[in-house]
């Protein structure tokens, strides 16, 4: 086994920390604004505003990470200080501007196919996300005027979650570089149990989850709405709504989806500006992506098998670069096959019609 570099990052996180303010400031301003435009006009959102939506957060994403790319080119050429530590530039070459303008040009390249790449694979990971949005919603009968609501709150804990478990996760990476091996293990083993039929087609109950249980515990739960509220009063007693149960789920769900997904793009970069901003991009689109396919995605059945066969070649990935100390190939060529994965998915099942299955009772 060969060990991995302690590689100094590029993008250091303590010396952009007005960018990532910025960032996290934009993200918190975009969800505000969704939120009081929806209030403005509390209707189910059709699938043409929903289409609308996705390709706003795309190109969003895609035009952050034009942005990042000219930023980290102009970064680096103006202090080359983490080229040098990375390795990618000598101390001799800093002393060339042309060597160092090329050097930050790579370096910037290769930092932004690392974004793409993330972006990709989170995307690709969440479509599993609508999978439970849909068995979750119709278990607690939200109406569609109201499922906008629980998402939105529901997306907003997910940022939260995010932020916690990739600081956490980059930091023990950097830490020990051992638990790049567990990490890459822990994918294959998820993304076999997701290939294999009993993995991929599971039903979610609910009503089986920790969070419906823990929300049954400290609150009772009714089953009538009131109006848009997540709690509620009964003889002076307070309640929770079928809003707030929907929500708890959908929360603790996220969390099981983190342990999967943030591993998922450490495998693809430590660096924990790329990692954060690139999943929580393709968070952002993720309920406009709901509203889009939510009427359809039962027939996206065999998309879980090629999300599996995408977690599972990210383990081997990471697993490859821990031992033997290098990549298994480039960034791009991991990409093409990512994406490759995820279409083949979708052809096939649109292609194969899925098999009936029984869905949990109402609640």
């Amino acid at each position: 086994m060969t060990p991995l570099l302690a590689a100094e990052m590029l993008l250091p996180l303590g010396a952009h920390v007005g960018f990532m303010a910025a960032f996290v400031g934009t993200v918190f301003a975009l969800l505000v604004a969704d939120l009081a435009l929806f209030r403005r006009n509390p209707k189910p959102v059709g699938w043409k505003a929903a289409l609308a939506g996705v390709g706003f957060w795309v190109l969003l994403g895609l035009a952050f990470n034009a942005t990042l790319y000219v930023l980290a080119e102009r970064w680096l050429k103006a202090d080359p200080t983490p080229l040098i530590e990375a390795g990618r530039l000598t101390v001799e070459e800093a002393a060339s501007d042309s060597l160092v303008a090329l050097a930050s040009t790579n370096a910037a390249f290769d930092l932004a196919l690392q974004w793409l790449a993330g972006y990709v694979i989170e995307m690709s990971l969440s479509v599993d996300n609508l999978f439970v949005f849909v068995v979750v919603l119709r278990y607690f009968a939200i109406p569609a005027a109201l499922q906008h609501r629980v998402l939105f709150w529901g997306i907003l804990g997910a940022v939260v979650l995010r932020a916690l478990f990739i600081g956490a996760g980059v930091a023990v990476l950097h830490q020990f570089d051992w638990v790049a091996g567990v990490f890459g293990v822990f994918l294959l083993v998820t993304g076999v149990k997701m290939i294999t039929p009993s993995g991929g087609d599971d039903l979610v109950d609910p009503s089986r989850t920790v969070g419906f249980r823990l929300l049954k515990f400290v609150l009772p739960l009714q089953r009538e709405f009131d109006g848009n509220r997540f709690f509620s009063r009964v003889d002076q007693r307070l309640v929770a709504t079928p809003l707030l149960g929907a929500l708890v789920v959908i929360e603790f769900s996220d969390v099981v989806f983190a342990v999967d997904s943030v591993p998922a793009v450490l495998a693809i970069t430590r660096e924990p500006i790329i990692a954060f901003t690139s999943n929580i991009a393709a968070v952002l689109g993720l309920r406009a992506m709901y509203f889009l396919l939510a009427n359809a995605v039962d027939r996206f059945h065999l998309l879980k098998p090629a999300l599996g066969l995408v977690l599972a070649f990210v383990g081997l990935k990471m697993t490859w670069h821990w031992w033997y100390g290098a990549p298994l190939m480039p960034v791009v060529a991991a990409l093409s096959i990512v994406l490759g994965t995820v279409l083949l998915g979708i052809v096939l099942s649109l292609s194969i019609p899925p098999r009936t299955r029984a869905e949990p009772p109402a609640a």
